[in-house]
C-alpha cells in the first residue's frame, strides 16, 4: 500500500513487486483519466480508498474536491439528505454530490446502502440529476463517482444486497485489489517502507529484523491485509528492545496448519511430503508470476525445470 500520499505523484505511494498488484495499479492509472463511474473491489485493508484518491488526483478533476463517504456510517433515514440535500421551508442544505460538483465522490461500501437508496443513486449516475429531500425542483451535479465493495458486486446481487441494474451501471471500469496473502512478494518492501514511516513518526531509529522475522510475516494470513501489517509493525516497533524487532513483538499466531504434524502424513515418503508442499508453493508463486520464465527467474532455477514441475503438478493453463 502505501507510504505517504503525494497529490503531485498520486501513484508513487503504491510499492509493489507483485505482478497482480502491478497490473491493478497500471489499470488504475489508465482508468483515472476516464470520466465514468469506477468500481474498486477488494477485502478490507487492501487500500481501495487510497487507490480511489490516487485516481482522482491523476484525473482532470484533480483541482476540484475529493469527498470520501463511508456508506456504513450514514444512518438510513439521513442518507438521502446527506447525498442530495434537503429543503424545509426557506431552509435548505446541499448534499455531498452538490458540494463536490466538478470533483469526485468515493462511496466506500456501496452495498451498505438500502435498495431504495441504490435506485436514487442509479438515477443520479445516469444523468447527474437529483432532487433535494422535500423539494420537486431538479438539480444537477457534475461528479465522478467511485464505489468500493469488499465482496465482488455480482455476488452481492445474487444475495439481494445490490440492485442488478446498479451493478450493470457500475460494472464498466472495475479494479480488483488482491489480498496481501496473494502478494507475498510485497511483504518485504512494504515492511521496509512501513518501518521507515513508523520510525519517523515515533522519532526513533529505524528498527532492524532478521530473516526469520520476515519469513514469519510472509507465512501469516493477514486477514486485515496491508492495514493489519502496518498496525502490527507499529505495535512491534513500540515494544522493540535494543532497536531490534522480534517475532514475539508481533503478537501474532500462525494458523495451526503451518505447524508440522506427523499424523497428517500417514505413510507418505519424504519425496511425497516434499512434493505436496512444493506444489502448494508453486501454485502460490504462479499466481504472482504466471510466466514460466519469470517464475524460474524468481525462484532461481532453470526455465526447463520450472516447466517440468508445473506440468508434473498440473499447474497453469
Amino acid at each position: 500500500m502505501t507510504f505517504k500520499f503525494d497529490p503531485q505523484h498520486p501513484f508513487s505511494c503504491f510499492v509493489t513487486h507483485s505482478e497482480s498488484m502491478k497490473n491493478t495499479v497500471q489499470n488504475a492509472q489508465r482508468f483515472a483519466m476516464f470520466d465514468v463511474p469506477l468500481l474498486i473491489q477488494g477485502e478490507t485493508g487492501t487500500g481501495k480508498d487510497l487507490l480511489a484518491k490516487a485516481c482522482h488526483y491523476q484525473s482532470l478533476r484533480r483541482a476540484h474536491k475529493f469527498i470520501a463517504v463511508n456508506c456504513a456510517g450514514l444512518p438510513d433515514e439521513d442518507a438521502e439528505s446527506e447525498m442530495f440535500g434537503r429543503k424545509v421551508g426557506e431552509d435548505e442544505t446541499i448534499g455531498f454530490f452538490e458540494y463536490a460538483d466538478g470533483g469526485t465522490v468515493l462511496l466506500d461500501g456501496i452495498a451498505e446502502f438500502s435498495l431504495s437508496l441504490q435506485a436514487k443513486l442509479l438515477r443520479f449516475l445516469t444523468d447527474g440529476s437529483f432532487r433535494r429531500v422535500g423539494e420537486e425542483k431538479e438539480h444537477h451535479a457534475n461528479v465522478r463517482v467511485i464505489c468500493t465493495a469488499q465482496m465482488p458486486l455480482n455476488q452481492l446481487v445474487e444475495q439481494g444486497k445490490v440492485r442488478a441494474d446498479l451493478f450493470h451501471r457500475l460494472n464498466v471500469l472495475t479494479l480488483n485489489v488482491p489480498p496481501l496473502r496473494e502478494r507475498i512478494a510485497d511483504i518485504e518492501p512494504l515492511t521496509e517502507g512501513f518501518l521507515q514511516e513508523i520510525s519517523e513518526s515515533l522519532n526513533i531509529q529505524k528498527p532492524t529484523f532478521d530473516r526469520q522475522f520476515l519469513v514469519y510475516l510472509q507465512q501469516y494470513n493477514w486477514q486485515g491485509n496491508v492495514r493489519e501489517l502496518y498496525n502490527t509493525l507499529y505495535r512491534a516497533c513500540s515494544l522493540a528492545k535494543d532497536n531490534r524487532l522480534t517475532i514475539e513483538n508481533l503478537n501474532l499466531r500462525l494458523p495451526s496448519n503451518t505447524l508440522v504434524s506427523i499424523e497428517e502424513f500417514e505413510k507418505q515418503t519424504l519425496d511425497e511430503i516434499i512434493g505436496r508442499y512444493e506444489a502448494q508453493i508453486l501454485r502460490a508463486f504462479y499466481r504472482e508470476f504466471p510466466s514460466t520464465r519469470k517464475l524460474a527467474q524468481r525462484l532461481g532455477v532453470s526455465h526447463t525445470a520450472i516447466a517440468n514441475k508445473l506440468r508434473q503438478y498440473g499447474i497453469g493453463k
